[in-house]
């Protein structure tokens, strides 16, 4: 989406966060759909793959069937609930498109779908007990993906553990090379993870990609005027 709408502007890839599989236990879900009367993808990918898996395993059907008796949500914004929709024709009664706006009430039990991650603030904000499956895990990027990041004149985070992966790859010697860019954090989550780095930034107004990209690009603009002007 950046680089659909940036126009004279270099739009740099440089993931911190890489997704790998983890074996899913698919009868182990069913289990747990079973008992409980909600579930959550974080992400329409976490879907995708329990439909996958459901398949290779001869379940599909009987996932299917348990996920449309039950409460779905999702953190994904719309792009997830289709996902969520297509993979197991049910449209999701909560889709978020952040986790700060995400809240699941009313709910006995939950079957939760991280996504890389064990994810502490989207469980504080599932109000009933749960049990968790972790489709993939989350390896940091390499030192490529930081030598990106310190090339570029704005930086945008998108994730609290991408800020945490920079840190943990680049060092504290990249950490203060971030800290002279202009940096956006795209929601409240990565505005914590920068803070406590010491990274000086601005905060989007909202975490939703259409309108973070827009505020970044407005950002960008004004960076390039104000460097256009005599004297700056």
């Amino acid at each position: 989406m950046f680089k659909a709408v940036a126009r004279g502007v270099e739009v740099v890839e440089a993931p911190m966060v890489q997704l790998v599989e983890n074996p899913l236990d698919v009868a182990a879900v069913a289990v747990a759909l079973e008992r409980c009367d909600a579930v959550v993808f974080a992400t329409g990918r976490t879907a995708y793959r329990l439909a996958e898996e459901a398949k290779r395993a001869g379940l599909y059907e009987k996932i299917r069937g348990l996920v449309a008796r039950m409460k779905v949500a999702t953190v994904e914004g719309e792009k997830g609930a289709v996902m969520v929709l297509n993979a197991f024709g049910v449209r999701p009664a909560v889709a978020a498109a952040t986790v700060e706006e995400f809240r699941l009430e009313g709910c006995r039990c939950a079957v939760v779908f991280h996504y890389g991650t064990r994810d502490e603030e989207l469980l504080a904000r599932v109000g009933c007990s749960y049990v968790e499956f972790f489709p993939y895990r989350a390896l940091p990027g390499g030192l490529d993906s930081v030598a990106k990041i310190l090339s570029s004149d704005v930086v945008v985070f998108t994730s609290a553990l991408a800020v945490r992966y920079f840190a943990e790859v680049g060092g504290p010697e990249a950490v203060r090379e971030l800290a002279k860019k202009l940096v956006v954090a795209g929601g409240p989550g990565v505005s914590r993870a920068l803070t406590q780095l010491g990274v000086p930034h601005v905060v989007a107004p909202s975490g939703r990609l259409g309108p973070l990209v827009q505020y970044v690009m407005n950002l960008v603009k004004e960076k390039i005027t104000s460097n256009q002007r005599p004297g700056t």
